[in-house]
């Protein structure tokens, strides 16, 4: 586990990187001095923590997404499309209401449809 030097990112937000046991982290300051530790699922994120201190937001973050705390989760997802690039706008669809989130979702248009949900499995 580790956290990295805080610095300012493109748009101008103080932030610092960090590695736990079950992910990456992104620890951001936000307007009211407090930081946010954001877990990333590949380019999805969830906020796990707000703290005073980026070392406290971490650690938070890191015992709610523990073993201990966190139950697991199954994700079922079906996908159509008539050419690749719709499956793929499907797909981003779908991980953005689930970022949002939704635990079940569907939609569809002449091109492509999905349907996804989510359930806890212990």
């Amino acid at each position: 586990m580790s956290i990295g030097r805080p610095y300012q990112n493109p748009n101008g937000d103080t932030q610092c990187d960090a590695k736990g046991i079950l992910g990456d982290y992104v620890i951001r300051k936000t307007a009211d001095h407090t930081w946010i530790a954001i877990q990333l699922f590949g380019a999805v994120g969830s906020i796990a923590a707000t703290a005073l201190t980026p070392e406290a937001a971490f650690e938070q973050a890191e015992n709610h997404y523990s073993a201990k705390n966190q139950k697991r989760l199954k994700m079922t997802l079906e996908i159509e499309g008539v050419e690749t690039f719709d499956l793929e706008l499907t797909l981003n669809e779908a991980l953005k209401l689930v970022s949002e989130g939704y635990t079940s979702g569907f939609d569809r248009n002449d091109t492509g449809r999905y349907q996804f949900s989510i359930t806890a499995i212990n």
